[in-house]
């Protein structure tokens, strides 16, 4: 792994992990050291092993140069090239001779250099990025895993036919993300509406600001909070500040797993505005917890998840206009929204870890 800090591939493996720990014992092998400990809680018998025992640095260099210290810089500049070395060169002799059964990659970069034809080794691509670029970089970074997993059916389609050019080449399977069950679910009752995600364009929050400034013009007593920290935060303040949306948009940051799943709880709609997603956890998460979902139909995640009209909306063509009415429709109707939330709570314990668990030992095994 990259890291064990806030975010869904890291939300994604350790949840596994812990699921996995009575059949095998399991390392995780980290790049950087960043809290100091892993952000999710893991089982106290998943052994952690950390390459390096910091982060990425951007920062200190800034840092350095801002303040004219030559001798900093050049320190700093020296653990940034050993750490981008590392990420894109090293893996290989860190996982040339690991004593194990099974390897698990969770990144394109690291995957390529695996070379093990001793072991079973398996990579998880979270990432989906339908691109002539990432494409060939997919067709080059496989040939030496064994299985490649993807969260769902049309990436496996799309990697499919990436690869099928490949004489060597991973078997592809789909194992969709693992959401832990909660008990805690919502009323539907408070007039709050609910998002999550990376404060970065790829989520675009300005689309989520701007759709919800035509609801509360209709509906002026509903509230949005948006849980997530990122570099365009103080974009967003500014745009939520020229919408005069200052007590009606709420930026709540980063938050843990307890607090995330109250505030599910907390509010009666989820709606997620992203251009891209290769699964989409946080709609599963919201759905456990009752939460009907409004989404644009992007080329894969929600459409997976969300059945349409039956659980939640999908919005085709990203229509502002569209995205507006359903969630107006949601405000308006208390039995369309418990309906849709009851339904929501049912189709997603599909992602419950008994069903993703056994996929997963059927792979390994």
């Amino acid at each position: 792994m990259l890291h064990l800090n806030y975010g869904g591939i890291e939300k994604q493996v350790t949840t596994l992990a812990n699921n996995l720990i009575d059949e095998y014992d399991i390392e995780i092998i980290s790049l950087y050291d960043i809290l100091g400990k892993s952000f999710y809680e893991l089982d106290k018998r998943i052994k952690v092993r950390y390459i390096f025992p910091y982060g990425p640095n951007k920062k200190e260099l800034k840092e350095a140069i801002k303040k004219v210290k030559i001798i900093d810089f050049l320190k700093e500049l020296k653990k940034s090239i050993k750490m981008i070395y590392t990420k894109y060169f090293g893996i290989r002799k860190i996982t040339k001779d690991l004593q194990t059964d099974i390897l698990i990659s969770t990144r394109i970069e690291f995957a390529k250099q695996i070379k093990r034809n001793d072991i079973i080794t398996v990579s998880q691509e979270h990432s989906y990025i339908n691109t002539k670029r990432y494409a060939s970089k997919v067709r080059h970074s496989f040939k030496n895993i064994r299985y490649l997993v993807v969260m769902t059916k049309k990436a496996a389609k799309v990697y499919e036919e990436w690869l099928q050019s490949k004489a060597k080449r991973p078997k592809i399977i789909v194992i969709p993300n693992m959401i832990n069950k909660t008990d805690e679910i919502s009323s539907l009752n408070s007039k709050q509406i609910v998002s999550a995600g990376r404060l970065e364009d790829v989520k675009d929050f300005p689309s989520l600001i701007k759709v919800f400034e035509r609801v509360h013009k209709k509906h002026n007593d509903w509230k949005l909070k948006i849980i997530g920290d990122g570099s365009k935060k103080e974009e967003l303040k500014k745009l939520i500040s020229d919408l005069k949306l200052e007590d009606a948009v709420l930026l709540k940051g980063r938050l843990d797993e307890k607090e995330i799943i109250d505030e599910f709880c907390d509010s009666s709609i989820f709606v997620l505005t992203s251009k891209s997603e290769s699964f989409s956890l946080v709609i599963a998460e919201a759905m456990s917890c009752a939460l009907p979902c409004v989404s644009f139909d992007i080329d894969v995640g929600p459409r997976e998840i969300i059945t349409d009209d039956e659980d939640g909306f999908l919005i085709a063509e990203r229509s502002v206009i569209k995205m507006e009415e359903k969630i107006n429709l949601l405000i308006e109707s208390t039995v369309r929204r418990h309906e849709m939330g009851e339904n929501a709570r049912k189709n997603v314990a599909r992602f419950y870890p008994d069903s993703i668990k056994q996929m997963w030992l059927s792979l390994l095994k």
